[in-house]
């Protein structure tokens, strides 16, 4: 069995990054509501475009790869004599990907190993690198479906959107509602994990930033999360209050190294800039 390892840049690298580390990495659309107009994320263009594009109050949407991109991609897979494809994309939550991805594959005879993690950006690069780290070592393919599977089911990623106009411009909040949240100083957090099968769910709703702070902090708490759990900060174009973020973390779990880094256009486009999320999940 000869395995091509493949994800889509919903990981936050691009797919030049990727290559690097002979993992294929699928480009994913941002797409212009307003204008005809689509781009490869992390080809066309960066995270750091996007918020200014975002703070420039343009309409965008996602959308996954053009389908003939998906299906050279996995063409030149099976030329270059591999049978088999393990696959951690953009959860199957957030983006009909995956069933592109497989669909491709299975059409032209590849078999296809998906593990849907429940969520995306920092902990799906991590457990693609993981799995390609472990398939190289010699580990058998189902204890390595069984490890990601398990940062899967354990993983949690909470959300705190910022910019309230952005989430009512794009329809997902009434203006009425974010007239309501901004003057009571409400924070919604949101969720992403396997209990939601890895749809956006609404987690808390907490009145002022560092009490929302608190109660994100908090949850990590109370899953247990210790010293074998990773901890990530993602940003969209606001790193003082993902430092904030980072240093409250710090305080409860002191052992840990828990890195900034930015959030990927997958989500930042919906939720707008200034939003801060943080990723616990197990090494």
């Amino acid at each position: 069995m000869k395995v091509a390892f493949v994800t889509d840049t919903s990981c936050g690298v691009s797919p030049a990054e990727m290559k690097k580390k002979d993992i294929i990495c699928i480009p994913l659309q941002i797409v212009f509501v307003d204008q005809d107009k689509t781009l490869l994320d992390f080809v066309d263009t960066s995270n750091a475009e996007i918020y200014k594009l975002i703070r420039e109050e343009q309409r965008m949407t996602t959308s996954i790869p053009p389908l003939g991109l998906i299906e050279k991609i996995f063409d030149d897979i099976k030329k270059q004599g591999y049978d088999t494809v393990f696959c951690i994309p953009i959860n199957a939550g957030l983006s009909s990907a995956y069933n592109a991805y497989r669909l491709a594959a299975e059409n032209i005879g590849l078999k296809f190993i998906h593990v849907d993690i429940y969520t995306t950006a920092c902990m799906q690069k991590y457990c693609i690198e993981l799995a390609h780290k472990m398939y190289n070592e010699g580990v058998a393919m189902e204890d390595i479906i069984a490890k990601i599977q398990d940062i899967g089911d354990t993983g949690l990623t909470l959300v705190m959107p910022g910019d309230l106009d952005h989430l009512k411009r794009g329809g997902r909040l009434t203006p009425l509602a974010a007239t309501l949240a901004g003057l009571l100083k409400i924070k919604p957090i949101l969720k992403i994990d396997k209990s939601c099968l890895g749809k956006i769910d609404v987690f808390d709703k907490v009145r002022t930033y560092n009490k929302a702070v608190d109660r994100m902090v908090q949850e990590l708490i109370n899953r247990k999360v210790d010293d074998n759990y990773m901890i990530y900060v993602a940003n969209s174009d606001s790193l003082e209050q993902a430092e904030y973020v980072r240093d409250r973390l710090q305080e409860q779990f002191p052992n840990h190294e828990i890195e900034i880094c930015d959030l990927v256009s997958v989500i930042s486009v919906h939720t707008g800039c200034e939003c801060v999320g943080i990723q616990a999940f197990k090494k």
